[in-house]
Order: C-alpha cells, then structure tokens, then sequence
C-alpha cells in the first residue's frame, strides 16, 4: 500500500449511510466551523444546531429578556419562548415529520419533531447533527460516534471573536448566554449534563487543537470506531 504524499490530506474512506456523528460544543469551540467540515470530509449530510446566538436574541426580546434568562433560567415561560424562536428555524431539511398530535404543547411538538428528523437520518442518510441533543437521545446505537468539542473560556472567547469577526465585548455576552442556553436545553428535555464525558465518544480542547485537525481526527475516529463497534470496513478494510 502506497503512503500519502507528505503534507496531503489522510484519506478518508467513503462511509456507509447508516453513520451519525454528533459534534456537541460549547460557544467559541468552533462547532459552527468543525460539524460541516465532518459532514464534507465524509459525505454526509449535515444538520445544524437550533441553539446559536441569534435565535437566543430574539427568544430573549433583547438584553432585558438576558437578564430574565439568568434570574429565571429554568423557568417555563422562558423555555418556551426558546422552543418557539429555534421552532422557526429551518427544520432537519428532506425529512418528513409526523403531524402533531391534538393538545401537543410547543415544546413536545418540537421534541417530538426533532427526535423523528434524527431517528429517519439514522435510518436513511446518515447525518452530522450539530447539537439538537443528539448524543443524548440516540445514546450508545452503534452507528453513532458522539463528539464534544471546549476548551478554557478564556480561549474560546478568543477563538469565537476570529471566528465572528467580533469584539470581546460581544464573544463574552454570546457566551454567557448561548452556553447557559445549551445546558438548559439538554436538562430539560433529556435531564443531562452537556459536559458529562459518559455521553460522548471523543472529547476534543479545540481551541488548542486546531480545527482543520479536529476535523481529520473526528472524520477517522468515526469510522474506526464504527468498524471497531461491527460495522462498515475501516480505512484498512
């Protein structure tokens, strides 16, 4: 077998369908930059996450609605503004979803809708999802490999501003509200810590690592593992 040329790219097999990669990340890891980068490199799909910056703004009416959140975090008035706004982003694009069913409230319409566009993903395409709770609804399934990419606060409010073009002023409100809003998200619908290590296969400082490398080292993690775990040949299968 010939080696790559020195400085090139490893090889990536192609994958079988059946493969779903989740990247969960915390704000300034570079999820937004890692998730299409895999989803490229593997020729799958990609879904990305309902909880960004911008849909936390408009649950949030503004900086006083901030405040709100912080006071009142678990509330269930604040959540369902959280569930309405990320409602109207687009959904998991190609899959059909059920109908709702009579006197479903917000926030289980749009569980339920979320968790029938992954389930069809795994059973179909395959996907990488960004966030959406993917690790912790679709568990230990050995198609999946679960990612979780942090690091220092300090070095992630550097990397989000390179990343955002923005100041440091606005990479630390970002993130004060985007991380807080993930946790409770992930508490709230699957009763989980987004930090507990049991829930991902592979956990990655990105903001020491650089991106394009966490992209390499998840694309081959993914595939060993599924081989590893019964399924489709490795890179040297």
């Amino acid at each position: 077998m010939s080696s790559s040329p020195t400085g090139a790219e490893p090889e990536v097999a192609p994958t079988r369908p059946t493969l779903v990669v989740t990247i969960s990340s915390t704000y300034g890891a570079g999820g937004s930059v890692v998730g299409p980068d895999v989803a490229q490199r593997l020729g799958l799909p990609f879904v990305g996450s309902v909880v960004v910056p911008s849909t936390i703004v408009g649950a949030m009416g503004g900086s006083e609605g901030a405040e709100a959140l912080a006071a009142d975090e678990r509330g269930d008035s604040v959540f369902r503004r959280l569930v309405v706004a990320a409602a109207r982003m687009p959904g998991i694009v190609g899959v059909a979803m059920p109908q709702p069913a009579i006197g479903m409230s917000e926030e289980e319409r749009f569980r339920a809708e979320n968790e029938a566009g992954m389930s069809q993903l795994l059973a179909t395409t395959g996907a990488v999802i960004r966030g959406r709770g993917g690790a912790a609804f679709l568990g230990d399934n050995p198609r999946c490999f679960h990612v979780r990419l942090d690091g220092p606060l300090e070095r992630r409010i550097r990397q989000a501003m390179r990343i955002e073009g923005i100041g440091e002023a606005e990479a630390r409100a970002r993130q004060a509200e985007t991380d807080r809003v993930r946790s409770l998200y992930l508490r709230r619908f699957y009763d989980r810590d987004a930090s507990d290590p049991a829930m991902y296969h592979l956990m990655l400082d990105s903001t020491v690592v650089p991106l394009a490398v966490c992209t390499d080292l998840i694309a081959i993690a993914a595939i060993e593992a599924r081989a590893a775990r019964g399924g489709a040949p490795g890179l040297s299968g």
